[in-house]
């Protein structure tokens, strides 16, 4: 037998050493209890008071005292009884384990079995599988609710933490619409001032153009290719190309007009389409378990096919903005372009009408100091003329003079040759002397002759002179009225830079 087990409470479960004897049929038995003593008068004694400790259970129920391993039972030899050793093991059902029984009892069960049954029977197995299904229910629907509550507050917090990105990026498409809103109300003023720079532009050109024409009604000799003609066939050609500018500008920014309201109406859509989500997820943030909106939709519990990673939309989100921007951007550029071609091209269109005064200025001057000079000559040849016209009516005067001088000498030659008779009629010095009277009287008048036909001839130059600088006269006046009056009643209409920038 082993040493670590008890030969009255454990159970023998192997063979022992010792051969067994058993009884032979018919044979009386022997007390076999060892503890069993003979009886004697006054051996039963009254009944003991049983200690119950006050936090025990009720007796019907096991008790802290109970074993279910075996008893031993002490009898006293009074009647017949059972003898043997009782065994309260698991295996007490068990046929040929039980004791024998004497004829007063059947002694089957033990009482702590007795107790454990009366447990046993008092909590059934369906009632305690019934209390242990209501504790994990309970339990379970505690935690069922308490992680549903912790993951719709989960959701809640971020359904808020999207609305507030929502609201954050409807924000910026907002301001990014209104400031390309406001690009392009700009932008369209400018393009306004643009168009109206070109029809302003209509009129320096009309003006060159016509101060050209003006000048081809000048004289012949003044029809020369100037300075003030140079600098306004210059003036046409930048005006022509101040034109080209503000064309090419002008198809910019129509272009320019296209981007910028398809940048704006792709970013409406965006807006558009945060707008709408922005108001499902605050009715969703609004909406509770006790709401009244709420159903089954069964199925919805799936990723929709057009779904978006949340990195591309907000990819899509900046890039939207960005280009938007990107797009205001360059129209803020084009209007600053825009501004500085009105600007310069005024500018040099106002500096070339500057030019082009002053050559006009200066030719004008030249010719109004041409115009007194010619008068002074004029006048100076009138004087001649008068001179000459004198020295003319002197000469006849003298020839006038020596006519009767000549007639003189020539009568009284004639009376003396034809007068005296004949010795009479000799070559005296009186002769003499009246022949050289007469011939110097003709030679005087053929002089006075010539240089009455000189006079003559300088006057007749003098009087073309006269002519050619009267009419030199007459077309520098041309030229001044032309350049000075008429010209400048024309271009005081030039358009000023002013004009452009408020055009």
């Amino acid at each position: 037998m082993d040493e670590n087990t008890c030969p009255h409470i454990c159970p023998i479960t192997k063979a022992t050493t010792k051969e067994q004897k058993f009884q032979a049929a018919g044979s009386a038995r022997t007390a076999s209890n060892p503890f069993a003593s003979p009886y004697t008068p006054g051996l039963v004694q009254p009944p003991e008071k049983k200690h119950i400790p006050s936090d025990a259970p009720p007796q019907y129920l096991p008790q802290v005292t109970d074993t279910t391993s075996g008893d031993m039972l002490g009898m006293s030899p009074v009647g017949p009884w059972a003898a043997g050793h009782i065994d309260w093991t698991p295996q007490a059902g068990m046929t040929g384990v039980r004791p024998v029984v004497d004829k007063y009892s059947i002694t089957r069960y033990s009482t702590g079995e007795w107790r454990k049954n009366n447990q046993f029977t008092l909590t059934p197995t369906a009632t305690n599988k019934a209390k242990a299904l209501d504790i994990s229910i309970q339990n379970f629907k505690k935690n069922a609710f308490k992680t549903e509550d912790e993951k719709q507050a989960f959701a809640h917090q971020k359904l808020q933490e999207r609305t507030k990105d929502l609201a954050h990026w409807k924000k910026k498409a907002e301001k990014t619409i209104k400031a390309m809103a406001d690009e392009i109300n700009t932008l369209d003023e400018d393009r306004s001032k643009l168009k109206g720079a070109c029809r302003i532009l209509m009129l320096p050109e009309a003006i060159s153009r016509e101060c050209l024409e003006l000048r081809t009604h000048r004289y012949e000799p003044d029809m020369v290719r100037d300075d003030a003609e140079q600098e306004l066939i210059k003036e046409v050609a930048i005006v022509g190309e101040i034109r080209n500018l503000f064309q090419v500008t002008l198809a910019k920014v129509e272009r320019q007009m296209e981007q910028n309201k398809s940048a704006k109406s792709s970013l409406e859509y965006d807006w558009c389409d945060k707008m709408v989500t922005l108001n499902v997820d605050t009715q969703n943030v609004a909406m509770g378990s006790d709401a009244s909106l709420i159903m089954f939709h069964p199925g919805v519990a799936r990723w929709p096919e057009n779904a978006t990673s949340l990195e591309y939309w907000k990819h899509y989100c900046n890039e939207s903005i960005q280009n938007c921007e990107e797009v205001r951007q360059k129209s803020v550029e084009l209007r600053g372009l825009l501004r500085s071609v009105i600007q310069d091209g005024s500018q040099d269109m106002k500096l070339q009408a500057d030019r082009t005064n002053a050559a006009l200025a200066e030719k004008v001057e030249a010719t109004e100091q041409m115009c007194a000079k010619l008068e002074e000559t004029l006048k100076d040849n009138l004087q001649t003329i008068v001179n000459i016209e004198n020295l003319i009516d002197n000469l006849k005067d003298a020839l006038r003079q020596i006519d009767a001088r000549n007639k003189l000498v020539m009568t009284r030659l004639f009376n003396r040759n034809y007068n005296r008779p004949s010795v009479e009629n000799c070559r005296d010095e009186a002769q003499y002397a009246l022949m050289d009277e007469s011939k110097y009287i003709k030679e005087t008048a053929v002089a006075l002759n010539d240089k009455l036909r000189d006079a003559e001839i300088v006057r007749m130059e003098l009087m073309k002179y006269r002519g050619e600088l009267e009419k030199d006269i007459a077309c520098k006046r041309k030229s001044l009225n032309l350049d000075e009056d008429r010209l400048a009643r024309v271009r005081a209409h030039m358009p000023t830079p002013e004009e452009f920038a408020n055009a």
